[in-house]
């Protein structure tokens, strides 16, 4: 794609086209029924070919333009070229199809003794493909006379890899027992061969092609094992091996044309960049990858944005990042927005020691992680994520700024202080073993729940002890320590009343542990069904509650205090940590209930079980709001801070999938709950670039990762009554917008989000047009030029060559320009506006500064209204309501350009208008408020200093301070009322 490389891999059931230069996504295709198991691409057409099952769909772009039907078996591999598209399939055929017309032109057969596993079209053999076979042999085919010109013997193994040198007449070939074979067609000789691995064989080959090629000619070949072999073909030996390249098979190796870069991919979920920088040319180093689970991930929750602490230090960033524990034995940072900033946290140098043991990498990793919590208050002093992992007596700290795991490991005793296997103590230790865990929301403290049904206590930043609950789970001499100031007698801990809280501790695992805001209260929950209230600085126990059902999860909210936990009998029970009382209990899934979490303003609370359903619950109301079912369970949920969307992880997959939060976009009316679920299907990867245009791949967007998709969707299972309209239930109430936030809440920070949004370079002034040309406005503030009615052109016709007989030849040495050649067809033609007079105005005098203005003017001019309830300014107040912060803020703005703007102020006193009649309906108050709010600070001088607008601003303020004292009125009603049945001072 001109001077840009860029690379199609298949992602499970859609394809994903990267840019090699920094291997970001591009574009990004819609799901397919069916896995993807071949590609083919021909990139002048711009065409992508992926084979799933039987068939074979054609995309432009990403849109899906043809789908070619006639095979019998399963298609193994494609092939494009030219105007040609080869493609075989496990029935020993290989079907030939036209580019141009689509249609099939020819099936090659093949007999019984002669089953093909790959194919290649060598350089400057016109009209020639060569085909591979299960027991060793080529065959060398003329397709346009349909017949096997040259059989070649092989050499006894499966050919599993067939690829074209730089060389004209020769090709490597890769063989099933390890062997690589460089052979000369037109002589039918051995050049060379090499032996990588008779356990494994070769999967795929690449030559280089760069400048470095002359003096180090190499040849790179992958394997089953996931190692990368580097020949040369000069010395005719064994360059370097590239160990361990990927966790499992190597799936396609490619040079990038005349760079010393190498593009591997895998089956363990990553594509790697390596190049050839070392002295001696033929030693590599991996420069870039994109990487993922290699299994499926098990837990996942958003880091970030969740304390003041970040807030003031402008990170809001970082609610775009996701920890995902994965069964791989991985713990991953994915970012939602750039990929470049997905990672796997560093468990230390394993890959050093695993190449010196000569052992894999994941067989020195810690196990797979069981629960982690995280807290960035303290995070750039130290470690602020904690895990716990499978048959792991310890847990582990990790610092997430550094990305890598700490040096403290959090264990009860001395683990070279070896005790015989059965021992009393041996029993102790592995009761200690780590759990559950969670960290105080100061980032100081971390807490364990151990397999004993004790919580342990630990210092983040030294990894010491400090102490336990109940406090008898710790020896004496060291809970002393632990919790008595220098000089305190010692004496007082009497052993009797460590044997009294010695009953306090769980019968059982201890399955989740969490702590307020406050650091008052720890709660922890069990197997024993028991839900245990501790305080935090005596570690006695305050509350226990018996739930009745084994404890399975727990959630707690720490703004709201509100602690979920989901029990055995599939049932979720909403408990108040201060009242310890239960205030919801929500019943509906059928099967366990596999993870839950609550939205950031703890009104909803979304819960998934094994049934593959996920529901959300509306707190307030005690209601299910939303009620969906997947193809697969989900494992793992995650709410972003923001609201705007939900990550889910699922059985069997190892991708995290991004939900849009309809709600946080548009209107959505919950009065009713769904009768039955909503089936979903799975969305695709993200597309990092917004304006795929300028990459030469037009301006097609994936349907499924547009917003407005997002919103027009609606389940046909919620029933929705009265939507029309929002108006209030009776005049004396206040009723607020049902406007999305986003649209007006951001008016208050527009100053901020334009500093951050602000480019790194200067922008490009924009090409200057001519003077004289006339501007029109069609209900938008930006400029349009009217253009200049079009000259009649000649048109020409062009002769069209008839290429129906020359389709089989348009792909070989003289015909590659007419074979490649790009056809996109007819565009569709632009409308032309009716070209107008510049000096006489037909019309007349309206304003056109902006559509907020012609609608105010509009109103002005109507009678208003009998019905006080109804004002005349509807229409300006559903077009502000339609509007984005940003849009609102340049209508505002266009209002007035000074005191010297007549008619400007006229406007900004019909407004005033509007803002005081709107007030008085109480209808969108809140909405009003950020409307009154942003007026004011962009018109401040200007109203101050006219005292008719003065005037209309102490009126304004005046209706508002009376709507609002009937606002306060009531709240100060319903605050008392909470403070005397609650007995709480406030």
């Amino acid at each position: 794609m001109g001077k840009a490389s860029f690379a199609t891999a298949s992602l499970g059931k859609s394809f994903v086209v990267y840019k090699c230069d920094k291997l970001t996504p591009v574009l990004v295709s819609p799901q397919l029924p069916k896995r993807i198991a071949a590609l083919a691409v021909q990139p002048k057409k711009h065409l992508t070919f992926t084979a799933c099952g039987r068939q074979i769909i054609v995309w432009k772009r990403v849109q899906r333009v043809k789908t070619l039907l006639g095979h019998k078996g399963t298609i193994k591999q494609m092939m494009a070229v030219g105007n040609v598209l080869f493609a075989l399939d496990d029935e020993r055929d290989i079907k030939i199809w036209d580019l141009d017309t689509m249609e099939l032109v020819d099936t090659l057969s093949f007999p019984v003794g002669f089953t093909p596993t790959v194919m290649l079209h060598p350089d400057t053999y016109l009209n020639k493909v060569l085909v591979g076979s299960e027991r060793g042999a080529l065959q060398l085919w003329n397709i346009r006379k349909m017949k096997c010109i040259y059989e070649f013997k092989g050499w006894g193994s499966a050919v599993t890899a067939l690829e074209q040198s730089p060389a004209v007449d020769v090709v490597s070939i890769g063989l099933a027992d390890g062997r690589l074979m460089v052979h000369h067609l037109q002589l039918d000789e051995r050049v060379l061969d090499f032996k990588q691995d008779q356990q494994s064989g070769i999967t795929s080959m690449s030559f280089r092609t760069d400048t470095g090629a002359s003096t180090t000619p190499l040849v790179v070949s992958g394997s089953r094992s996931g190692d990368i072999a580097v020949w040369n073909l000069q010395t005719k030996r064994l360059e370097s091996v590239i160990a361990g390249a990927h966790d499992g098979a190597v799936v396609s190796l490619q040079f990038l044309a005349n760079e010393p870069l190498l593009l591997s991919s895998g089956t363990d979920n990553s594509i790697k960049m390596w190049i050839f920088d070392h002295l001696n040319g033929g030693t590599a180093r991996l420069l870039k990858s994109r990487e993922g689970h290699r299994a499926p991930p098990t837990r996942i929750r958003y880091y970030g944005n969740n304390t003041l602490a970040t807030m003031a230090d402008g990170a809001d960033g970082t609610c775009c990042q996701i920890l995902s524990a994965g069964q791989d034995r991985a713990f991953r940072v994915f970012h939602t927005a750039r990929e470049q900033q997905s990672r796997e946290l560093s468990q230390g140098p394993v890959l050093k020691k695993a190449r010196s043991l000569n052992v894999r990498v994941e067989d020195l990793k810690l196990p797979p992680i069981v629960q982690f919590a995280s807290m960035e208050t303290r995070a750039r002093d130290w470690a602020n994520v904690i895990t716990c992992h499978e048959n792991e007596i310890a847990a582990y700290v990790w610092r997430f700024e550094h990305r890598a795991i700490g040096k403290k490991v959090l264990r009860q005793f001395d683990p070279t202080n070896r005790v015989p296997s059965g021992s009393a103590e041996d029993l102790r230790r592995k009761k200690t073993q780590a759990i559950s865990v969670a960290i105080s929301s100061c980032g100081n403290y971390a807490f364990v729940g151990s397999l004993g049904g004790s919580i342990f206590r630990y210092n983040m930043q030294s990894g010491e002890k400090r102490g336990s609950y109940p406090v008898a789970a710790t020896p004496k001499e060291k809970i002393i320590r632990s919790l008595v100031l220098p000089g305190t007698d010692l004496s007082a801990l009497q052993d009797d009343e460590a044997d009294k809280t010695a009953a306090d501790v769980h019968n059982g695992p201890v399955s989740a542990v969490a702590v307020d805001a406050l650091n008052e209260t720890l709660v922890s929950a069990g197997i024993d069904g028991k839900l245990k209230f501790w305080g935090f600085k005596k570690h006695e126990l305050r509350y226990e509650i018996d739930v009745g059902s084994p404890i399975s999860q727990m959630e707690l909210h720490r703004d709201s205090n509100l602690l979920c936990v989901a029990c055995d009998d599939q049932v979720l029970r909403l408990y108040d940590v201060t009242t310890h009382k239960l205030v919801r209990r929500f019943a509906g899934h059928s099967h366990r209930v596999t993870d839950m979490t609550f939205s950031s303003d703890a009104r909803w609370l979304f819960s998934s079980s094994a049934d593959a359903s996920l529901r959300v619950w509306d707190i307030p109301t005690g209601k299910c709001v939303d009620w969906m079912r997947f193809q697969k369970p989900v494992t793992g949920l995650a709410v972003s801070p923001t609201g705007e969307f939900l990550a889910t992880t699922h059985v069997s997959h190892v991708g995290i999938f991004l939900w849009a939060n309809r709600s946080f976009f548009t209107e959505v009316f919950l009065d009713s709950e769904p009768t039955e679920p909503i089936l979903m299907d799975m969305p695709v990867s993200l597309n990092e670039v917004d304006n795929s245009d300028q990459l030469g791949f037009g301006t097609e967007r994936n349907p499924q990762l547009s917003v407005s998709s997002v919103v027009e969707q609606r389940p046909e299972s919620v029933k929705v009554e009265g939507e029309e309209s929002s108006e209030p239930l009776d005049t004396s109430l206040i009723t607020l917008s049902t406007a999305p936030r986003a649209f007006w809440q951001s008016l208050f920070n527009l100053e901020l989000i334009k500093k951050r949004n602000k480019p790194i370079e200067p922008p490009k002034a924009p090409e200057q047009a001519p003077f004289f040309l006339q501007t029109a406005r069609k209900d938008d503030v930006h400029p349009t030029f009217v253009p200049v009615a079009p000259e009649a052109k000649k048109e020409t016709e062009k002769d069209e060559k008839d290429e129906k007989d020359l389709a089989m030849d348009g792909w070989g040495v003289g015909d590659d320009d007419e074979a490649w050649g790009d056809d996109d067809g007819e565009e569709p033609e632009d409308e032309v506006a009716t070209p107008s007079s510049r000096i006489v105005k037909t019309e007349g005098m309206v304003t056109t500064r902006c559509k907020l203005a012609t609608l105010l003017a509009k109103a002005v001019q109507e009678e208003e209204d009998e019905d006080h309830t109804v004002s005349r300014f509807n229409e300006v107040a559903k077009y502000m309501q339609s509007l984005s912060a940003s849009a609102v803020d340049v209508e505002m703005s266009t209002l007035c350009m000074g005191d010297f703007d007549e008619e400007g102020m006229k406007l900004l006193s019909w407004f005033l208008d509007f803002l005081r009649e709107e007030m008085q309906t109480r209808r969108d108050f809140q909405v009003l408020q950020a409307y009154l709010n942003r007026f004011l600070k962009l018109h401040e001088e200007l109203l101050v200093a006219d005292p008719a607008l003065l005037a209309q601003v102490d009126e304004l303020g005046a209706v508002q301070q009376q709507q609002w004292q009937h606002l306060q009125k009531l709240l100060h009603n319903n605050l008392c009322l909470v403070q005397y049945l609650s007995k709480i001072q406030m």
